[in-house]
């Protein structure tokens, strides 16, 4: 893939599932009750309404699931997400219907993460490759790439064309902590790199004495993001990291 020289700006989608839709209150407390509204929204074809319905059901099944979690005393870092996986379906199923083949792939992936042999999961996946079997990845890499931050949110890396040689990225981070309503760490960094063969890398020791690198690898359909030093060492606060997978879910770069 020829990228020639891109302008990268990496931002988190912070924008959280939302209570309202248009004028009308969405109003559910439980996940359970979030999937029953929004499958009814979704039978009766008001997918935007259903999208954010489900996505509040992502976020009150991960509280439910961090609840169980902790109540069994286990000591793994991370709590399953089990009763959320049927909202990351929901979700993808919504995208699906509204023809958003990227995004219901990446919600698809989401429930595959926490179970890899969902029937769900992998008959909705089926149908959306099969959907994006006529699509082309773009030759650039610009656009917009998600990593899923939880509680229905979503980080956001947007790439677009820029001047020779050099890249500029904005990082924008945050990470959810236990049984919170906010995010319990927030970080940001902006830097201008030069970028070779598909490859930027970022190297500062401005915050701590030990070296933060942060490396970006460009491929068609994502961004592999490799940090190197902890959060504090990048300026970052509490467990916030730019390191993982970048799924594309748009050709056009969107600020």
């Amino acid at each position: 893939m020829n990228l020639g020289f891109l302008s990268l700006v990496v931002a988190v989608v912070t924008t959280f599932p939302s209570n309202s839709y248009g004028k009308e209150p969405l109003s559910c407390s439980s996940y359970a009750r979030c999937n029953e509204l929004g499958t009814a929204a979704l039978k009766n074809g008001r997918v935007d309404e259903a999208i954010e319905l489900f996505k509040q059901q992502a976020a009150l099944a991960e509280v439910a699931d961090i609840d169980l979690y902790m109540k069994a005393e286990r000591t793994r870092s991370h709590a399953p997400y089990t009763l959320a996986v049927p909202a990351y379906n929901n979700l993808a199923l919504a995208y699906f219907k509204k023809h958003d083949y990227l995004w219901a792939r990446a919600w698809a992936h989401v429930a595959l993460r926490w179970d890899k042999n969902n029937n769900a999961a992998l008959f909705n996946l089926r149908k959306i490759e099969q959907a994006l079997g006529r699509w082309h990845w773009p030759e650039t890499a610009a656009g917009e790439y998600i990593q899923y931050a939880g509680r229905g949110t979503w980080q956001s890396i947007v790439v677009e064309p820029a001047s020779a040689g050099n890249i500029e990225f904005d990082f924008s981070g945050m990470w959810w902590g236990f049984n919170v309503d906010a995010p319990s760490g927030i970080g940001d960094l902006s830097a201008i790199v030069p970028i070779h063969e598909d490859q930027a890398e970022y190297s500062t020791r401005e915050f701590t004495e030990k070296e933060c690198r942060i490396s970006i690898k460009f491929s068609a359909d994502k961004l592999e993001v490799k940090q190197t030093g902890e959060a504090f060492d990048c300026g970052f606060g509490h467990n916030v990291t730019a390191d993982g997978t970048f799924e594309r879910i748009s050709s056009k770069p969107e600020r």
